[in-house]
């Protein structure tokens, strides 16, 4: 008789064969899992192998294989790549700390992405370096008009903890196959037109041409040979005398540092000092100018030679150290020389970067006991709303207006504007650049307070000095 297998016999071989089934599925579900898992890891270690962690763009290593891409053997495209640096971002991570620049980077990195199209690379080469490349383009008039847009798009303020805050981008512009015919040459070549940028003002492009890496060659070498005149000792300085427009005495002196080079001879200032603020031996170049004028104020005092002041020329660059104040006034506590006697002319040829600071170091700086003069007005950045808020007692009106007010009508109704307005503000005026007797004779009628220039005395040597007042006085000088 056969037999049949019992319910219950039968559940256990459904429940065994289910639990295969379950175990199978649960096999396949985690070698799936698994298998996704490497995927996505595999992404994002490639990720991060060809972009930037800080702001998310493609890095040096993506740009680089990119274009060695389309280097490809046979290929010649038509790209153009933008080498791009931020003038002042280093006074930001200064003051602000990492955290405000890693901020300020984020959003550089967002308006560069805005400027170009969605095709082109904008990569992020580490610092505050980035790197465009321009897949196609149309002609230099093209690459002109992007160039400005990025200008204009980098440079607008961004807000970092409370504060609005901005630089100046420069841009080197390298074309293909003009420039050169594989990444590191093409790159290179931008870079070095980038420098060039820094050499003549930033905030502007260029655009390669033959030679400048010769020149680039040519700054680092002057560099090197300005931080050991530093180290030397070997700048000196001359002063030039400031005048009183009606009375014909002598007001102050300003003093002028001279770098004698053992090899290429006197260096003008219009070339050292850029290379001390490219460099960052602005400070050290500074410090050396005030010391030598304290000592000289010192030596005078001892000999009997009446000197009120002396102004020195102050980069509002300077202003962004943050212990810029604190240095000078250690250095000035180790001479018998009053503070009040040392006069800053705050000079600056484009644009004020860290507004809220440099006001901030101003205003130390008069607390201080330093007196405060705007140099270069009505030329660069200085304008009627921030003379509200200068701790200021002196304007220094722009050579550029006093040697075009008596032929230029525009330049005679800006300098008598200026004067009018510092009359009112009850601040001294000096008009720079004086070269003949109807310009010494305009000013005096017009109003200004006192006059500086080639018609007064050239600068001169610090033994020099008394024997001028002395001429001056007998009627002499």
């Amino acid at each position: 008789m056969q037999s049949f297998p019992s319910m219950a016999a039968s559940h256990v071989v459904v429940s065994m064969l289910l639990a295969a089934v379950c175990s199978a599925a649960l096999v396949l579900a985690l070698v799936a899992w698994r298998r996704a898992n490497r995927k996505r890891k595999g992404k994002g270690m490639a990720f991060h192998a060809w972009h930037d962690p800080l702001t998310g763009l493609p890095n040096r290593a993506y740009v680089m294989h990119e274009l060695n891409g389309m280097f490809a053997p046979g290929e010649r495209p038509s790209l153009a790549v933008l080498f791009i640096d931020l003038d002042g971002f280093k006074a930001i991570n200064d003051i602000h700390g990492h955290q405000g620049g890693d901020l300020f980077l984020r959003a550089v990195g967002r308006s560069l992405r805005q400027s170009v199209r969605e095709r082109d690379i904008v990569a992020r080469f580490g610092g505050d370096e980035f790197v465009v490349v321009l897949r196609r383009y149309s002609g230099e008039e093209n690459l002109s008009r992007i160039c400005r847009k990025v200008l204009d798009l980098v440079s607008r303020p961004v807000q970092v903890g409370g504060e609005l805050l901005a630089v100046s981008p420069s841009i080197g512009v390298a074309v293909a196959p003009r420039d050169g015919h594989d990444a590191e040459t093409l790159l290179r070549n931008a870079d070095a037109a980038m420098y060039s940028v820094k050499e003549t003002g930033k905030a502007d492009f260029r655009f390669y041409v033959e030679g400048m890496h010769e020149l680039a060659r040519e700054r680092m070498a002057l560099a090197l040979d300005l931080r050991q005149a530093l180290q030397q000792d070997d700048i000196e300085v001359a002063y030039q005398p400031k005048r009183c427009l009606r009375s014909g005495q002598v007001r102050g002196l300003e003093a002028l540092a001279r770098w004698n080079h053992i090899t290429r001879g006197d260096v003008p200032p219009t070339v050292f000092v850029p290379v001390a603020e490219r460099s960052g031996l602005i400070h050290a170049l500074g410090e050396t100018v005030l010391r030598r004028v304290l000592a000289q104020l010192a030596a005078w005092d001892i000999e009997g030679v009446p000197v009120s002041y002396v102004a020195i020329n102050l980069s509002l660059h300077e202003l962004t150290r943050p212990s810029f104040v604190e240095s000078l006034a250690a250095i000035v506590a180790l001479s018998p020389v009053d503070p009040s006697r040392i006069r800053f002319e705050l000079t600056e040829s484009s644009q004020m970067r860290q507004p809220e600071e440099s006001v901030r170091q101003m205003h130390a700086l008069r607390d201080q006991g330093f007196a405060l003069l705007i140099d270069d007005f009505g030329a660069g950045f200085w304008n009627l709303g921030h003379l509200r808020e200068l701790p200021v007692g002196t304007i220094k009106i722009d050579q550029s207006f006093v040697r075009g007010g008596l032929h230029n009508d525009a330049d005679r109704q800006i300098t008598e504007a200026i004067v009018r307005l510092a009359r009112k503000l009850r601040l001294e005026t000096v008009a720079e650049g004086v070269e003949t007797a109807d310009q010494a004779n305009w000013l005096r009628d017009l109003g200004c307070d006192v006059g500086q220039g080639f018609y007064f005395a050239h600068p001169m040597p610090p033994a020099a000095v008394g024997g001028y007042l002395e001429r001056l006085a007998s009627g002499l000088a």
